[in-house]
């Protein structure tokens, strides 16, 4: 079973200090993070970035179902395409980046800078919200990773998965179920009594004071989870790839309740937005799905809350995938990979009910104003970079002293200066 804490890079975070400080600031810093991976590359034009025939060339392959669904705050207004129709009720309090570069087509990469909200990375570096919760107050954990395609088990936070028929039972959530509270704090015990033994054992040695610290995380972590309410998992779908999305949701959902960690990260459909054959017919399924939970989801948050508040007031959701479709259809009926996508958010901090990035009539991405977001001439298309700087300005960090490179994008915040 693999479990550790995400503050526990802060060791790593602080080896990657470098530059001057911004002189930005934020009056709004969310306790609760949340990323969700659309996993495998949702297509834009049934999700986030709908065009009708005037506005493409006779390149790009629409959507049967023509519907543009128009909501949002006036100026700047979100369009939702088809899939996304049915999350119009949330459009007031919704956020979307068109338009945004990802400079990969690797699935594998592209995961790996999707928790990072940044690319150029190296296998080992915090990701943004390892970073983020290095800074949090009283959560045990830092982040939770779960749900995560085994390509990218490389977080030693990695939760496991609701995924059973391909990774199998007895995650961390399944080792909660079955254990009693006494069992819990005698779990704790034990790893507070290895994490002492290994820092005697190896004084100074880096990677020996970040295990240790990890365990002891983890152990503080047992101890909470054995005085809070069980999770209760409901079977919402008959339909296997619906009822892992469900728990997935649920999982996060509890553990944002119960002040556990300060972040999750989420891969939904392993994959299964990957649609080189019968690209319509598979992102049906897959979104059909995703807006019903997330929908759900965003309920539950308004629903719920804990000591710190309702949990829609404290908590930043990003939703997207680590690459895009291809605009043309190939021989298959499918769309292959491209190296931009887009991003749907929510939360305390971020600017609601707009839609900002622009695509041309061949999808590319267009330069805007990072002031306003509109198109213009004098600005450039966004970066994956751009996003991982915003959200960790957001979160009260300086970007460029933990290497991000990326452009503040002011148009998404709210309440900044």
């Amino acid at each position: 079973m693999k479990l550790a804490l995400g503050s526990g890079v802060a060791i790593a975070a602080a080896s990657l200090g470098c530059g001057g400080k911004r002189q930005h600031t934020t009056t709004a810093h969310p306790r609760y993070w949340v990323q969700i991976l659309l996993s495998g590359g949702h297509d834009t034009l049934y999700t986030t970035d709908p065009k009708s025939t005037p506005e493409v060339d006779s390149m790009v392959s629409l959507p049967s179902d023509p519907r543009v669904v128009t909501t949002g705050a006036g100026t700047g207004e979100i369009r939702l395409g088809p899939h996304f129709a049915p999350l119009a009720r949330w459009g007031s309090e919704l956020t979307v980046l068109n338009g945004v570069q990802v400079r990969t087509v690797n699935h594998d990469t592209g995961h790996k800078q999707f928790t990072h909200l940044k690319t150029n990375i190296v296998d080992g570096m915090p990701t943004a919200l390892d970073l983020i919760a290095t800074h949090r107050t009283g959560q045990p954990l830092g982040v939770a990773y779960l749900n995560l395609s085994s390509r990218i088990m490389h977080s030693p936070a990695y939760f496991g998965t609701a995924d059973a028929f391909y990774f199998g039972k007895g995650d961390i959530f399944e080792q909660v179920a079955r254990s009693s509270p006494d069992e819990l704090a005698a779990l704790a015990k034990a790893l507070r009594r290895q994490a002492s033994d290994l820092s005697r054992s190896s004084p100074g040695w880096r990677e020996a004071e970040q295990s240790a610290r990890y365990l002891g995380e983890v152990a503080d972590f047992f101890e909470q989870v054995a005085v809070v309410p069980r999770m209760e998992i409901a079977e919402s779908s008959a339909d296997y790839v619906a009822q892992t999305m469900s728990e997935s949701f649920d999982r996060a959902l509890w553990l944002l309740e119960h002040d556990l960690c300060c972040g999750v990260v989420v891969d939904l459909g392993l994959l299964g937005w990957d649609s080189h054959v019968r690209n319509e017919t598979k992102q049906a399924e897959m979104n059909g799905h995703f807006v019903q939970f997330f929908d759900d989801y965003m309920a539950a948050l308004r629903a719920r809350k804990n000591r710190h508040g309702v949990l829609a007031d404290r908590t930043v959701t990003i939703v997207g995938s680590e690459l895009g479709r291809f605009p043309h259809q190939n021989d298959m009926l499918g769309k292959d990979h491209l190296p931009q996508t887009s991003f749907l958010m929510a939360g305390p901090g971020i600017r609601p009910g707009k839609s900002f990035g622009k695509t041309g009539r061949r999808m590319e991405g267009l330069p805007i104003s990072y002031k306003t977001g509109e198109a213009g001439a004098a600005g450039r298309v966004p970066f994956l970079d751009d996003l991982g700087a915003t959200m960790l300005h957001l979160g009260g960090l300086d970007p460029e002293r933990y290497g991000y490179s990326g452009r503040i994008c002011d148009f998404l915040l709210h309440g900044t200066s």
